[in-house]
């Protein structure tokens, strides 16, 4: 297997001019990897992707996202392999999670790492 391109969503707080760099930046670097038969991973923080985050965070989360979609649906015939992963930081060891995307025969995939995403735990 190639060595797998790991985008992480960098947090923008108010900085709204960084989104489309950042969108930009990661479009060059996913056509870049597919083109190269690499599979990519992108790293999403769980919080922004549900907006409940700063706007800037959650319009780079989802724009990021439609990316991931749109690489794997233009690249199923070629087999891209272009996933995205979602947490919440402190939950868990990633790298088991990023190497099986990277490696399984999924594309075009939001996982979703944790438990908060479930609802209520109550005491």
């Amino acid at each position: 297997m190639s060595e797998p391109l790991v985008i992480r969503q960098p947090q923008l707080g108010e900085d709204y001019e960084r989104v489309t760099q950042e969108l930009t930046g990661a479009f060059s670097h996913m056509r870049a990897a597919v083109l190269e038969e690499r599979p990519v991973v992108v790293v999403l923080d769980d919080r922004d992707l549900l907006g409940q985050g700063a706007v800037a965070d959650a319009a780079l989360a989802t724009g990021l996202l439609g990316l991931v979609r749109a690489f794997a649906l233009e690249g199923a015939r070629a087999g891209w392999r272009v996933n995205a992963l979602t947490h919440r930081g402190e939950e868990t060891d990633l790298a088991q999670c990023l190497e099986h995307l990277a490696d399984g025969g999924l594309s075009g995939q939001l996982i979703r790492v944790g438990t908060e995403h479930l609802g209520r735990v109550w005491p």
